[in-house]
């Protein structure tokens, strides 16, 4: 990567259009071409293990099909990172996960962070994510504001949860940024971060996580690990 050079960027949201055909990618950077993709088969939302894994195989096929399109990097646009390991089994692209690229940031933004979901169903799996990708010290609170992912257009709605649960993250939980724990609330971001204002708290998009991760490792001309993230010998010409 040198200067003045685009990056091409696929923000794949792992599930089938419909339900957020809407800002799914952020306001991002003019360096940064982003192209947003959609499964053709899968959940129409991931708001469970359940739907993770019934997205996982076309996900895969995705990330194949980006890497030969010619694409600089992969963001599995969704928070609970499913199936990033197995992506980077399969490209030495840059492949970033919103819930690792943000609690990772978070973590260099403060002491302790909050995540807030669209439902308190999801806590157990923020709780292992923040356990393996920064120890489960970090995360001061999981929260939600109760809302199915379909209902999240309702915007005046989600924001007014958003900032109630955050300000109860900072003044009761002891939160010193806060993490939107959801990839489809990114048009909400800057009147979320407006209304928090006041706290001197750091408001973290994971999408745009995502996609900084992303740069950071082409800046530095790195990659994942292939002994981290390996196959057998025979099968990585799929590389």
């Amino acid at each position: 990567m040198t200067q003045g050079d685009t990056i091409r960027i696929q923000i794949l949201t792992p599930v089938v259009k419909g339900v957020l055909d809407d800002d799914v990618i952020p306001r991002l950077p003019s360096f940064v071409q982003a192209e947003a993709g959609w499964l053709t088969e899968g959940p129409s939302s991931i708001e469970s293990r359940t739907d993770e894994a019934r997205a996982v195989p076309a996900m895969l096929d995705a990330v194949v099909a980006a890497a030969a399109d010619g694409v600089d990097g992969v963001v599995l646009n969704c928070f609970m990172d499913p199936a990033v390991g197995a992506a980077r089994e399969l490209t030495h692209l840059p492949v970033a996960a919103p819930g690792q690229s943000a609690m990772t940031l978070a973590s260099t933004l403060g002491g302790r962070f909050s995540v807030i979901l669209p439902a308190a169903s999801g806590a157990p799996i923020v709780a292992e994510q923040a356990h393996a990708y920064v120890g489960r010290e970090r995360l001061a609170s999981v929260r939600s504001v109760e809302m199915a992912v379909a209902e999240m257009r309702d915007r005046d709605r989600l924001v007014t949860g958003l900032v109630e649960q955050a300000e109860r993250a900072i003044g009761e939980d002891g939160a010193d940024v806060v993490i939107l724990g959801c990839t489809g609330m990114c048009g909400v971001t800057s009147a979320f971060r407006a209304a928090l204002a006041h706290h001197d708290v750091p408001v973290i998009d994971p999408t745009v996580a995502a996609v900084g991760a992303v740069v950071s490792q082409l800046m530095l001309g790195v990659h994942h690990s292939g002994s981290a993230y390996a196959l057998p010998a025979w099968r990585r010409e799929a590389r």
